[in-house]
């Protein structure tokens, strides 16, 4: 009767034998290889993937040479709809791991990659598009670092995530990129290529450091001044600690943001660069403006340059000045003799900031590093 039962059970069609293997673990899903010569060769084709840490895995290095077999083995010619990782244990040595995983599933061109309990995520050199991009398949995910990734997507998205750090990426699309992360404490967006993320609503964000390279393609926009444009800062609004940076000033998006500035009523630490610095300082007087309990200020000035402010013209855009009883200092890092330094001084001395508030510190060259977590070097107190 058993032997009767097994002949009727591989008589069935391929289709039929690969679905019931998609129910079962792929550790088990493999063993049936064993059962006869018919099921050989079946796991290689099964359409879903369902790998279990805890199917006698007590780390992810001890799952590691099972996957890495598991997708290198793979029949590629059959479609993989669905991939599923469960992670129990997870330590952060264990990047390097599922980073390949997700190397090898994109390879094996998979539909749907799902990672359960997976809290740590760094990807580098990775493409990747659309769902991909959708982390509400990784419920618990926490910390989210993507390096030199193509991201062609027209949105990310994490309800979970706390940190999101993407660096020398290209958001691969004709728009704007959506970024939706409403838990998010900590950004850090740097060197990217295309065209900026559209940042939405960040409630709980903390921490965040913008740096715009030359590589950003925001300089072929038409300019619109509908608050439908704002593209960085109103999702930056409720920052603590806010670094906004470029390299390049063509294609500083910062200031056509300013355009419909939002308030930043939580902001009390500000770093800028040149950018803010442009005719009678308006970008960085509007700013001023809008963060109503700024405690300190930090301004970058790394090119060696010239020119001067026009203090008579910036009274024009100071009839509401800003509040400067919250500003306990304003700190100008600049080289030796830069010739922008006491004209700023002469600014902000005019709208009530006195001199001992007012710091200078000279570098021989600029850190590109995020400042919020650069050490204090020698500072010297402008008279």
């Amino acid at each position: 009767m058993a032997a009767s039962s097994a002949d009727r059970i591989g008589a069935l069609p391929d289709e039929a034998l690969l679905n019931v293997l998609s129910f079962l673990p792929a550790r088990e899903a493999v063993r049936t290889s064993l059962l006869a010569q018919r099921w050989r060769y079946l796991w290689r084709s099964t359409p879903r993937l369902r790998i279990d840490q805890r199917d006698g895995f007590e780390t992810i290095a001890a799952m590691n040479d099972f996957v890495n077999r598991l997708l290198l083995f793979r029949d590629h010619s059959s479609a993989l709809e669905e991939c599923q990782f469960d992670v129990e244990t997870y330590f952060t040595d264990d990047c390097k791991h599922v980073d390949l995983w997700i190397r090898q599933a994109l390879c094996c061109q998979v539909h749907s990659l799902r990672f359960q309990g997976l809290m740590k995520l760094h990807l580098d050199s990775v493409s990747l598009k659309g769902c991909f991009l959708d982390f509400s398949s990784c419920p618990v995910l926490e910390d989210l670092k993507m390096t030199s990734c193509v991201l062609d997507t027209f949105e990310i998205s994490s309800n979970s995530l706390k940190q999101l750090s993407i660096i020398e990426s290209d958001f691969d699309s004709t728009t704007h990129a959506r970024i939706f992360v409403p838990s998010l404490v900590s950004l850090e967006i740097a060197d990217y290529w295309g065209l900026s993320p559209l940042l939405e609503s960040m409630p709980a964000l903390v921490t965040a450091f913008i740096r715009i390279g030359e590589t950003c393609e925001d300089y072929n926009i038409i300019d619109d001044d509908s608050d439908d444009s704002v593209v960085l800062l109103r999702g930056l609004s409720d920052a603590a600690n806010l670094e906004l940076t470029a390299k390049d000033d063509k294609t500083c998006i910062f200031r056509r943001d300013l355009r419909c500035c939002p308030i930043f009523s939580k902001l009390k630490t500000l770093v800028l660069n040149e950018w803010c610095m442009d005719a009678y300082i308006s970008s960085l007087i509007h700013f001023l403006q809008h963060s109503p309990i700024l405690e300190k200020l930090t301004l970058q000035l790394a090119e060696r340059t010239n020119c001067t402010v026009d203090i008579e013209s910036s009274y024009i855009l100071r009839n509401q000045c800003f509040a400067s009883e919250h500003l306990k200092i304003v700190e100008v890092k600049c080289y030796e003799n830069d010739e922008r330094m006491r004209e700023v001084i002469k600014v902000f001395s005019s709208c009530g900031v006195p001199p001992e508030r007012i710091s200078v510190q000279h570098w021989n060259f600029p850190s590109s590093s995020f400042s919020f977590e650069q050490k204090e070097s020698h500072r010297s107190t402008v008279d």
